[in-house]
């Protein structure tokens, strides 16, 4: 999914620039009143610096009447009888009300920027890119570890964020502020402004090339981060696994090396940041310099006050100050691109299983499934090749197979987590693709082998898919699923809350509750993808009594690589690299002395002796 870093052309900045911008434009009214909150503040400044260079004025003036009279903003005049400790006082309360409400004001603006950016841009974005990731097929999950996308959801979206109140507000104030001050230092005297800015075009030039290098140094800090955190989730995921094999020292050192590969692509970004700042501040200063030099100069020719001079190296700071902002600007906005680039993927990521326009009526389903020449392929490397299979309404099938002959993902194919590249997959004669997703999947009851139960109650993970339903359905349910009894003979009962990864059940019971789950609403479709997989053989045969249950009127595909399971269906499938190389019934396949004989020769299992629940049988 992900584009290598030298596919980040010049265009693709341009695009994500501009999608960054079309989202913030989402926010403009709360933008805009942040905005305005700083362009007050501004003026408080301004106001500020004024008054201060008016009481230096003032008191020359007291002290020498040869220098220049203060120049009392908006044309005002003093009455004569007005003492120099009178204007003082006038002055002090004039920038203590300034500072008073310079106070009040930020804490609006701090308030203002905090529900803007935590209250409203971040928790809609996590919502919005989880909602698009509920949309993703199978497929994206298959292409992406969990640690990339949990990434991807919170530190990405927390520095896309960022573009709103660190780039466009702050650039937007950075600007305003830059244009205020040049226009007032202009009108006090256009020369000084000009020599004292002299150096600023070296600004734009250290700019250009922090941002060339911060680019990929970012997005190699992003990768760097998925590996940390893909590095600490399997380690959690897998602990027992490193406890039993003595890992958890090798475990250790992978999660440190990955952290300490963050850790020094951090250090080199933060060096780099340290050396930009200090050469704009430098060069800020070296502006101050001229400006003391040459208006110095001024004011002992009387080309200007020294209240103005001393106005001007405020505004000069000011300005500094606020140029020394764009380092900050420059880095968030790296950040900020970096970060959108990598939501926007998740974003632009294809739908590969749509909805219908049109799709067909909702409506029960008998439970005939055609496969008619499927093909499908993960990424080119092709998994079915030309599966052609006919099931009648409440016939079963078994379907045993390697690893990677394609069992999984041809049952994947009919709740359509995935749809075929080729063929038909028909179920009453309709293609699935003519289906609602949801509609469909309503009505085909699903069961894999390590189904996951959720940190809640017995009766909330049974009703899961459908939380509506009552508590007679639930117990229905349970006790086709043969899992009543143990329910109820819990503390709790079906209020019991399962703990993480449902520990406080045993393998069987875990399973039967899955099954419950798949078989709440009575689907006419079930799927069973290797239901007694890793279990103990008291485990097994307490989950293919519910399976027994479960399988009763209803279309079954079961993929097992135990007979003792598979000898349960109607007809049994052999897959071999994509293909069906052997059908038929248990006893018929025993005969044959293919694959399946050959696989019960080595499990040590030939009985012929166990009948199929219902008669029939699949084609294909």
């Amino acid at each position: 999914m992900a584009s290598s870093a030298s596919s980040f052309t010049k265009s693709s900045r341009i695009d994500v620039i501009s999608r960054l911008l079309r989202l913030s434009w989402r926010y403009r009214v709360r933008t805009l009143q942040v905005f305005l909150l700083q362009v007050v503040l501004l003026a408080m400044t301004l106001g500020g610096l004024s008054f201060s260079g008016l009481a230096i004025d003032v008191i020359r003036h007291a002290l020498d009447r040869t220098a220049r009279a203060p120049n009392w903003p908006l044309g005002l005049e003093l009455p004569h009888q007005f003492t120099l400790l009178a204007q003082l006082f006038l002055i002090a309360s004039a920038i203590l009300v300034t500072a008073a409400l310079g106070a009040i004001l930020n804490y609006a603006y701090s308030v203002t920027v905090a529900r803007l950016v935590h209250l409203e841009i971040v928790p809609n974005l996590r919502a919005e890119l989880f909602t698009r990731l509920q949309r993703l097929s199978f497929r994206f999950f298959d292409r992406n570890s969990n640690g990339a996308i949990v990434n991807r959801v919170t530190v990405d979206v927390q520095m896309l964020r960022s573009f709103v109140d660190g780039v466009i507000i702050q650039g937007a104030v950075l600007l305003l502020s830059l244009g205020v001050f040049l226009a007032y230092m202009l009108n006090k005297h256009v020369k000084l402004t000009l020599v004292s800015l002299s150096l600023t075009p070296l600004l734009y030039v250290a700019t250009r090339l922090f941002s060339r290098w911060a680019q990929p140094a970012y997005r190699e800090g992003r990768r760097l981060s998925d590996g940390m955190v893909r590095a600490m989730t399997e380690g959690i995921e897998g602990i027992q696994v490193t406890k039993v094999f003595g890992r958890a020292r090798d475990q250790f050192l992978l999660f440190d090396r990955r952290n300490r590969d963050v850790r020094e692509q951090q250090l080199k970004i933060f060096k780099q940041v340290s050396r930009f700042s200090p050469t704009v501040d430098l060069l800020n200063q070296l502006n101050v310099a001229v400006l003391l030099v040459y208006g110095g100069a001024l004011v002992a020719q009387g080309s200007i006050s020294l209240g103005d001079l001393v106005v001007f190296v405020g505004m000069l700071r000011q300005f500094a100050t606020r140029a020394s902002g764009m380092a900050d600007i420059v880095n968030t906005l790296q950040q900020s691109m970096t970060g959108a680039r990598r939501v926007f993927e998740i974003f632009d990521s294809p739908v590969e299983v749509k909805n219908p326009t049109h799709p067909v009526k909702s409506r029960r389903l008998a439970g005939k499934i055609s496969f008619e020449d499927v093909h499908f392929g993960y990424n080119g490397d092709s998994v079915l090749k030309g599966v052609s299979l006919q099931l009648k309404p409440g016939q079963s099938v078994g379907i045993l197979g390697t690893t990677g002959s394609g069992k999984s993902t041809l049952l994947s194919l009919v709740p359509r987590f995935y749809d075929p590249t080729q063929g038909r997959l028909a179920i009453d004669d309709i293609d699935v693709r003519s289906f609602d997703i949801d509609d469909l999947r309503r009505q085909i009851g699903v069961v894999f082998q390590e189904s996951l139960l959720f940190h809640d109650t017995i009766a909330s993970n049974i009703t899961l898919g459908h939380p509506g339903s009552s508590r007679e359905q639930i117990e229905r349910a349970a006790k086709t699923a043969g899992a009543h009894r143990f329910i109820s003979e819990l503390p709790g009962g079906y209020d019991t809350i399962l703990e993480e990864g449902a520990v406080n059940l045993s393998g069987g019971q875990r399973q039967r509750i899955a099954i419950a789950r798949a078989l709440l609403l009575e689907p006419p479709i079930l799927i069973l993808d290797d239901p007694t997989t890793a279990i103990d053989a008291i485990t097994e045969a307490e989950v293919l009594d519910a399976v027994d249950g479960a399988m009763v009127g209803r279309t079954t595909l079961l993929v097992s690589n135990r007979l003792s399971a598979l000898r349960r269906a109607d007809t049994i499938l052999v897959l071999d690299g994509g293909r069906i190389v052997e059908q038929g019934t248990h006893i018929q396949l025993l005969q044959r002395g293919g694959i399946y004989s050959r696989t019960a020769q080595l499990m040590g299992s030939v009985d012929t002796d166990v009948p199929c629940l219902s008669s029939g049988g699949a084609s294909a």
